[in-house]
């Protein structure tokens, strides 16, 4: 009967014994899954984060291009606003300046007629004899 308790005693010791790993190993495969849903959540939030900074960098940067486009046709209008000015101005001028040679070519041919030598006698050498 000596032998039967041995084999008994034997045999709930590897019974615990396994029991024991059993659960040990329970408690390491349940760690590396935490560990692995943490890494897994780690890398969610990681590649999320990531995303929002590129998004911020894309709308940044085409508000910057909408910004530059606007100051483009801005000037590109203010040009064209002053061309326009300065065509005004210039077919200003050479309006005035008409003016003022056909006026003094009026007075010319007057002179020319009052004195009444006109454009023709004095374009005429005069004879000196």
């Amino acid at each position: 009967m000596e032998a039967t308790t041995d084999q008994r005693s034997t045999s709930n010791r590897e019974f615990r014994h396994l029991q024991e790993m059993i659960t040990a190993l329970r408690m390491e495969l349940e760690t590396m899954r935490l560990e692995k849903d943490h890494a897994v959540q780690q890398a969610v939030t990681n590649a999320h984060n990531e995303n929002q900074q590129l998004r911020a960098t894309v709308d940044a940067l085409r508000d910057e291009l909408e910004k530059q486009r606007f100051d483009g046709r801005e000037q590109v209008q203010r040009a064209q606003a002053d061309a326009r000015n300065e065509i005004i101005q210039l077919k200003s001028t050479v309006t005035a300046l008409r003016r003022e040679l056909e006026e003094l070519h009026h007075r010319h041919s007057q002179a020319g007629a009052t004195t009444g030598t006109g454009t023709r006698a004095a374009k005429e050498p005069r004879n000196a004899g």
